[in-house]
């Protein structure tokens, strides 16, 4: 198998696609999440507004701007988390997604240390998911079960380990 650059959200020209699906979870939304996407709900009234008051340009901004904020919160949000037989997946809006091969996993646990690192959690929580990866930056996510998922996906990467004839 030929090798390319390994990076930390990328496999090593793997076909992810033949994977199959072991167990998947939602992320669980927090309060305050919710409350932020009011704001292109209200940008989008209120161009709506100017709109209607005569307001051309100033509405047209906010029409903008409302639609850019909602697209980004739409792209980057994650709609589910995935534990496949050789990777993770984050899955977020549209056609976009974030896989992490087990071959980049060091480990998967609850954790509530304070980190840096790739942020995908959706709630404001004690405890969250950490991946970490063995090159780069850990990855924090919030399922709506956190040890069913880290459970599943210990599993896989335990049954993954055993299975693989890739070594690092």
């Amino acid at each position: 198998m030929e090798r390319g650059p390994v990076g930390v959200l990328q496999s090593i020209r793997m076909d992810y696609s033949q994977s199959v699906l072991l167990y998947q979870d939602k992320p669980k939304y927090g309060l305050l999440l919710k409350l932020i996407l009011i704001i292109p709900v209200i940008l989008l009234a209120s161009g709506i507004y100017l709109w209607s008051t005569g307001d051309a340009i100033d509405s047209l901004a906010l029409l903008t701007g409302s639609c850019v904020i909602g697209l980004i919160f739409w792209f980057v949000f994650p709609r589910g988390y995935q534990v496949y037989e050789n990777h993770l997946r984050i899955v977020l809006g549209g056609p976009f997604s974030v896989k992490v091969g087990f071959q980049n996993i060091k480990t998967i646990r609850i954790t509530s240390r304070v980190s840096f690192g790739i942020n995908f959690v959706t709630r404001i929580t004690r405890n969250y998911v950490e991946i970490a990866t063995k090159k780069g930056m850990s990855i924090a996510i919030t399922p709506t079960d956190d040890e069913s998922f880290v459970g599943k996906a210990n599993l896989a990467l335990s049954q993954w380990v055993k299975t693989s004839s890739w070594r690092a």
